[in-house]
């Protein structure tokens, strides 16, 4: 499903991660005036199935980490983030996506805080997916003796 996504945005240009990591009304409208109206209709119409990939990459990590958690006796720190990291990810990714949404519904510019708000909730998202891979990797080597 993110490939999918990834193929349908691709001819955003600038990308969407320049939009994601806008902590400004003037960056954030910026990158929408490049897009133009066909961009952002684009854009918002790839919230729906988003929205199906957060709960499915979510729900994924809290499974994969309590199996990992179950079958490897490790350090509980590295359990909590295996466990925890990705529907953490999956709830900054709703946030940022409902900001988004609200962000790009064609309504004058909105209050500087929400642009901030959405950068911060897609910047927790992307942390919390790279502390997974970690996690992972780290759970994968580290692997206590029974």
């Amino acid at each position: 499903m993110f490939i999918g996504i990834a193929v349908y945005l691709a001819p955003l240009e600038p990308g969407i991660l320049r939009l994601q990591f806008s902590f400004t009304a003037s960056s954030f409208q910026g990158v929408l005036e490049q897009w133009q109206a066909h961009g952002i209709a684009l854009y918002r119409a790839h919230f729906s199935a988003d929205f199906v990939l957060l709960v499915l990459y979510g729900a994924f990590g809290f499974a994969y980490g309590r199996q990992c958690a179950a079958a490897r006796a490790m350090h509980r720190r590295l359990a909590w983030l295996v466990v925890w990291s990705l529907p953490v990810a999956a709830l900054a990714d709703a946030g940022e996506n409902a900001l988004h949404l609200l962000l790009t519904d064609g309504r004058p510019a909105a209050a500087s805080t929400l642009y901030a708000l959405a950068a911060l909730a897609a910047t927790a998202k992307w942390l919390a997916i790279l502390a997974f891979g970690a996690a992972s990797l780290g759970a994968r080597r580290r692997v206590r003796p029974l």
